[in-house]
Formats: C-alpha cells, structure tokens, sequence
C-alpha cells in the first residue's frame, strides 16, 4: 500500500494542509521540533485506523479550524481510491471511513481493510 497524497481538514495545528503526488518509493517530512511533524504521522494513522481517545484528546478539536479529519489518497497495486474520514460526531467518535474510488463509487471500510492487509475475521494477513 502506497500513501499517494493527504489533505488534513483540521487536526492539531494542521488546517487545510494538502500534500500531493508523494514519492512511490519514500517520502520524509522534515522541520524543527514543534512543526507537527508527529501530527502528520498521527493523521495518517487516524485516517487509517480511526480517532482513538489519546488521539482525540490531543489532536481534537482541530486548533485553527476545519472539520476534524481529512483524505489520504491510496494507491494498492492497480486500485487506487481515497479515504476520508471526518470525527465530529461526539467525544466517542472514531470516525466514519468513506472509501471513493477513481470512478466515484463509494463504500465503507473493505477497500482500507484490504489495502491494510487485514482481514475482520482473522487480523492481519500473514503472507
């Protein structure tokens, strides 16, 4: 699985942070202590596994505005789509993951689940 771009709605001291066509092979972010650097690491976990309590209490409400969540675009072999997941819902709330293909069909979390490599009934696949 590939991280192809992310655009941060709201999250810590991010606001509308779009950062497009990363590296297929590797990308780093870089800058001084402080910049958000480990906010960007813990968006992209959000997006992918949900807003966790730790996560929500350190990084929600977003601090310059802006929806609490945002996009990750994926890329998984020839599939690529996009997932978006907004936590607004409440102090409990992980967030709904939307999935949205290139075609503009969407649907729930099956496409991030098998991207992931994880399988609901028995956890992580194992090649």
């Amino acid at each position: 699985m590939k991280i192809t771009d992310l655009e941060i709605d709201g999250f810590g001291v991010w606001h509308n942070l779009k950062q497009t066509n990363l590296s297929r092979r590797v990308t780093t972010f870089y800058g001084a202590n402080e910049a958000g650097k480990t906010t960007v690491m813990q968006f992209i976990r959000s997006v992918m596994y949900g807003m966790t309590p730790s996560r929500r209490k350190r990084y929600l409400p977003p601090l310059d505005g802006g929806q609490p969540g945002g996009v990750l675009g994926i890329a998984e072999g020839e599939l690529r789509f996009r997932a978006s997941r907004i936590a607004d819902r409440g102090p409990d709330d992980v967030g709904r993951v939307i999935c949205t293909t290139s075609d503009g069909a969407t649907g729930g979390d099956r496409l991030l689940r098998e991207a992931l490599g994880f399988d609901l009934f028995h956890g992580p696949a194992h090649n």
